[in-house]
């Protein structure tokens, strides 16, 4: 019998896929023998990985996570292909509630959506890829978004802390030509760094404080869905909290 390999998109930064604990890959110091009886250390997790979705879903409406914290998300009104979640620019999205490891509070922490799209936003609007509260929310929000700007489609990372003391820097890329692109935002001691695909980073100096509220994480759309949701629309590859 020969089994044939199908090829499929991978973005750079994906990891295993996991949806519970496995065994594979103990470490030997965490299994030990007692009296006859092995018993089993829990796994731990890789360094850093808060939250990781694949979209890789065929039908139902849970959008896995494949970190090993739980942060599953519910689906609405997206197609799901096997290799994306399909956003109509209308009505779709995925919501995650909150939970301790989507809070980074001071910690350096990165957000990252791997997208394609060829519908650019109107003028002086944008798509929200990844957010978590807006800018009344307490506690402060990170989000990624694809802006409309001077004509083309730019990524734009944000991050506010409980003081309302923000950073955020543009890229200069335009991201709506129906290339897969990947946009990183860093939270640093220091400041925010931007990386689209394998660009230079770009880097905004500022030191922000704790970051943590009560709000989803929500992708392609503000939580509180409505006109002014900035929907997106085009197709999310993969999304990761790390």
């Amino acid at each position: 019998m020969t089994v044939q390999t199908v090829a499929r998109y991978t973005p750079k930064h994906r990891r295993a896929r996991r949806r519970g604990p496995s065994l594979a890959g103990l470490a030997v110091s965490g299994i030990t023998a007692t009296v006859g009886i092995v018993a089993l250390g829990a796994p731990a997790l890789a360094a850093g990985e808060r939250a990781i979705w694949h979209f890789d879903e065929t039908s139902g409406t849970t959008a896995f996570d494949s970190s090993g914290n739980g942060n599953d998300g519910t689906a609405e009104n997206v197609v799901m292909t096997g290799s994306g979640y399909e956003f109509n620019g209308t009505s779709s999205k995925v919501l995650v509630p909150t939970s301790d490891s989507l809070n980074p509070g001071t910690d350096v922490f990165s957000f990252s959506v791997t997208f394609r799209s060829s519908v650019a936003p109107g003028q002086g609007l944008d798509y929200d890829l990844m957010r978590k509260g807006l800018t009344v929310t307490k506690g402060g929000e990170y989000k990624v978004e694809v802006l409309q700007a001077n004509g083309k489609a730019r990524a734009l990372c944000v991050v506010k802390d409980t003081n309302r003391k923000a950073l955020q820097i543009r890229g200069t890329t335009n991201l709506t030509d129906g290339n897969v692109h990947t946009i990183t935002c860093t939270r640093t001691s220091t400041g925010l760094t931007l990386v689209v695909d394998n660009l230079a980073p770009r880097t905004k100096a500022g030191v922000t404080g704790s970051i943590s509220n009560t709000a989803p994480v929500s992708l392609g759309a503000k939580a509180e869905g409505g006109a002014e949701a900035d929907w997106f629309d085009g197709v999310i590859l993969d999304a990761s909290i790390s």
